[in-house]
Formats: C-alpha cells, sequence, structure tokens
C-alpha cells in the first residue's frame, strides 16, 4: 500500500528507489529485526506476528489524500519541490491508485504489518 505512492513519485521525479536496508516505509522489516530490536531494547518474551491488514476508500482522490497524511517522508520530500510539482506528483499517485479501482472506483489494498510485542 505505502510503495504504491512512494513508487509513484519517485517515478515522477526521475528518483531511483533508496538502496535495500535504509530506514523508512519501503525498508520492509523482517520479524526477526524487528523482534532483535525489541530484545536488545531489554524486552523479553517478544513476539512477532505477521498479518495483512485491507484498507478501502472511496475514490483514487480519497486514497491520495490519506497518502498526504500518513506518509510523511513522502510529503518531506514533495516539500522540496514547487507547487505545480508536488501538484502533478499527487496526481501520479492517484493515477497509480486508480489502476487498482473495482467499477465503481473504490479502491482496496492490503499491507503487511508486523506486530511486535514484549515484556518490559
Amino acid at each position: 500500500m505505502i510503495s504504491l505512492p512512494m513508487m509513484a513519485v519517485l517515478g515522477f521525479l526521475q528518483q531511483p528507489p533508496p538502496p535495500p536496508g535504509t530506514p523508512g516505509p519501503l525498508s520492509r522489516p523482517t520479524p526477526e529485526a524487528i523482534g532483535a530490536i525489541l530484545a536488545g531494547g531489554g524486552f523479553s518474551n517478544v513476539e512477532v506476528e505477521e498479518i495483512q491488514v485491507e484498507m478501502d476508500w472511496s475514490s483514487a482522490e480519497e486514497f491520495t489524500m490519506f497518502i498526504k497524511d500518513i506518509v510523511a517522508p513522502l510529503v518531506a520530500l514533495l516539500e522540496q519541490h514547487p507547487p505545480d510539482v508536488r501538484e502533478t506528483a499527487w496526481n501520479a499517485v492517484t493515477e497509480a491508485a486508480r489502476q487498482y479501482a473495482d467499477d465503481d472506483g473504490r479502491i482496496n489494498l492490503s499491507n503487511k504489518a508486523l506486530l511486535a510485542s514484549g515484556v518490559a
């Protein structure tokens, strides 16, 4: 779900994606890596569960508004550009999302989430 707008904007700006292992929305941490962070921070009985989260929006435009609210690194990247470039980049996100629209224009995407817990 997050890679869709990130790749749309990076493609529009003609920038390559960040190298593997770079912290950020596209880093794709593993359950083992998340567990090691908690264990390294002093947590015991660490458990990490991988789940799929399904989300939907009434339109591609609503998806883009959601992304503007939750993907701070993308917003920060675009803030470095003039307003017309930002607008065109956000339009690229909307059009990328539109490819996943059903007949009613609704967008449904899934996202992997890692749920981690431990005892302090």
